[in-house]
């Protein structure tokens, strides 16, 4: 399922994109980030495992956090949260086609793909600056997805979890750095 953009938004999605080739710039704070409510209620006690910023030409972008409970590190299989604060206005549409463009990358075509981005539409919004996406996974098959505190939809399919969460966690990220500092942490 291909989408037709817009010349204004292919603009935008080209320059996303380039971005996310460029890399996020570490972003190693002495003082640990606070989780959104949703995070902590969650995961109780999170501490952060790592984070970063993505920037593109010296803007800001987002900001990403990931979450654990406390005393736990990073285990893929066990409780955690990703959360991205925007920087930047985004539409749905641009978060979608960069969210699944960087599946496909990952992981090649798959006739799945279709059914996992219908159901991810109904999990994006429109995004303003200031705006958080928290995405937790539920097991393997399942990932939770919350905007601005705001619960949008629990995403079910086969293998969920690992595809979605590459797109930051996986040593195929575009993000080797931020993954690799998450990664280092794995108990």
């Amino acid at each position: 399922m291909h989408m037709r953009l817009p010349v204004r938004e292919r603009v935008l999605m080209a320059l996303l994109s380039g971005a996310v080739l460029l890399g996020w710039a570490a972003n190693a704070s002495a003082n640990p980030a606070t989780p959104a409510p949703e995070v902590r209620s969650l995961l109780g006690q999170p501490q952060e495992l790592g984070a970063g910023q993505f920037r593109w030409l010296g803007f800001k972008v987002y900001e990403a956090q990931l979450f654990a409970p406390q005393g736990q590190g990073f285990d893929r299989n066990g409780a955690y949260a990703l959360e991205i604060e925007y920087a930047r206005k985004i539409k749905r549409k641009i978060l979608l086609k960069a969210s699944m463009d960087e599946m496909i990358r990952i992981e090649g075509e798959r006739s799945d793909h279709g059914q996992i981005q219908q159901k991810l539409t109904a999990c994006y919004r429109d995004i303003q600056p200031g705006d958080r996406i928290v995405a937790s996974p539920n097991g393997g098959n399942v990932l939770k997805f919350w905007v601005n505190g705001q619960s949008t939809c629990t995403l079910q399919h086969n293998g969920i979890r690992d595809r979605y969460m590459a797109i930051w966690l996986s040593d195929k990220a575009r993000d080797r750095g931020f993954a690799q500092q998450v990664l280092a942490r794995q108990k």
